[in-house]
């Protein structure tokens, strides 16, 4: 059955707020950056206030309070390996902040043997490219020119060029820049067969698309899944790590030392804590994992192939508009039968404005939000830009100065299930109009964050959330 677009609607927290426009207006604020992060399940909201009540410290407290917040937090690790398709023999679910810590977590934990490398790919988010270059060499799989997706014939050469040598591949499930979705069966088994492990970035993907990790002895296993919650309708700091757990219980330390952590320690010795406990350091934080459980129960409910489903119509919908309007680029795959194998991630360009203005214009002048930049990704937003190497370090002595105002960079539209045709139309009306007419106020620009501001107008930001109030 297709999903009801009216449920989801009244799932969503904030979407009434209004929000003030240079003409001293006001209008209820679209979100489309859903791909930095989402607004919040009312649902998840109140469990969060229904919790809170109960809330004690987790583990080894005897106090019933502490009992309650323990068997949460542990029956936690088991719904959120459920919804991913993990296999509770292999797998081990551990939670944690965000993807960024997740993949650092195993960054730290993978010390390269000599000859060793870990391959990637230019389309990867900083967070999954930066953690590696901190293990060891690192070779990077290209894109492919006309549609910048993944270039799957460059990752086969390169396991063939280094094998035996290549401990991990990481690659993104989704790219956060152009929605673009590697194929993870494929890659998996492209993977295993060189004798790599398989990690996949899911920050942009879990939330959108159906996911299966898969058993222990499937070529097509997902072996690492990293993921967050905050983008994912699931606000409170969450997010979570799944990998092997024979690769978190070898005998070395964990990637981060504490309490709670270790079982015995004396003066020369430590005896670590099983997992997820190892690599749990500290007070678990119990609210973000309830938050984000809740969340996928949500989305269960909702279907995820429903969700997906719903995602794809809407893409296809904002493909169709952005690639009629003069003077505008559409970065990544345009055909609208691609929007199958992406998820609602679109970036655009125009020689007419500034990334950084145009963005501007859009939130001052039209109540919208979108995000631009680089996303994260220098590397790919370079390589979908035509930089090479030597322009894109030319930039090196504006930003060490403290100027961002002159760097290259693209607007992004992203979509959650909950946006409507009716917002797509309307961002795709705004951008024809200024395309076509300009902004509607002079703007000066912050050289420090390379922000543009309209001339003569400033917001009272705290007359509308203060901790005052």
């Amino acid at each position: 059955m297709p999903l009801n677009f009216d449920s989801v609607r009244r799932q969503m927290a904030g979407l009434d707020r209004k929000v003030p426009l240079l003409t001293g207006e006001t209008r209820r604020y679209v979100n489309l950056d859903n791909a930095a992060t989402t607004p919040p399940f009312l649902e998840v909201l109140d469990a969060i206030r229904e919790f809170a009540g109960w809330y004690g410290s987790v583990h080894r407290g005897a106090g019933f309070k502490s009992q309650i917040s323990t068997d949460l937090y542990e029956e936690c690790h088991e719904e959120i390996g459920r919804f991913v398709g993990a296999d509770p023999d292999y797998h081990t679910v551990i939670c944690c902040g965000n993807a960024t810590q997740a993949i650092n977590s195993v960054s730290r934990r993978l010390r390269l043997r000599p000859g060793e490398i870990v391959l990637t790919s230019v389309m990867e988010h900083h967070s999954n490219l930066l953690p590696w270059r901190m293990t060891g060499p690192v070779e990077y799989a290209d894109v492919r020119d006309d549609d910048g997706a993944l270039d799957l014939e460059d990752l086969g050469e390169k396991l063939d060029r280094h094998k035996g040598k290549v401990r991990l591949v990481a690659i993104t499930g989704a790219s956060n820049v152009t929605g673009a979705m590697p194929p993870p069966a494929r890659i998996a088994r492209m993977a295993h067969e060189a004798g790599a492990a398989f990690l996949v970035d899911g920050a942009q993907l879990v939330p959108h698309h159906p996911v299966v990790m898969g058993p222990a002895d499937d070529p097509e296993r997902i072996d690492f899944l990293a993921f967050s919650a905050h983008k994912m309708y699931a606000p409170f700091g969450g997010g979570a790590l799944i990998g092997p757990r024979e690769f978190f219980n070898n005998a070395s330390p964990p990637s981060t030392v504490g309490g709670g952590n270790a079982s015995l320690v004396t003066r020369n010795d430590v005896v670590w804590a099983d997992m997820p406990d190892k690599e749990e350091p500290g007070t678990p934080n119990v609210l973000g994992a309830l938050s984000l459980v809740k969340a996928m129960k949500i989305l269960e409910r909702m279907g995820m192939e429903e969700v997906a489903a719903r995602e794809r119509l809407l893409t296809t919908r904002l493909l169709a508009r952005l690639t009629e309007i003069p003077d505008l680029r559409v970065h990544g795959d345009t055909a609208l039968g691609g929007a199958c194998e992406r998820v609602g991630v679109v970036t655009i360009s125009s020689d007419k404005i500034h990334h950084a203005l145009l963005s501007a214009v859009l939130s001052h002048e039209w109540g919208i939000g979108v995000r631009d930049g680089c996303f994260c990704a220098h590397l790919y937003v370079a390589r979908l830009l035509g930089l090479s190497d030597g322009e894109v370090s030319a930039f090196r002595t504006d930003v060490e100065s403290g100027d961002e105002s002159r760097l290259p960079g693209l607007v992004r539209i992203s979509l959650g299930a909950y946006n409507s045709p009716d917002e797509i139309d309307y961002v795709c009306d705004a951008l024809e109009d200024v395309l076509s007419n300009g902004p509607r106020a002079r703007y000066y620009v912050d050289r420090a964050t390379g922000q543009y501001f309209p001339e003569g107008y400033s917001y009272k930001l705290r007359k509308y959330f203060s901790l005052h109030s």
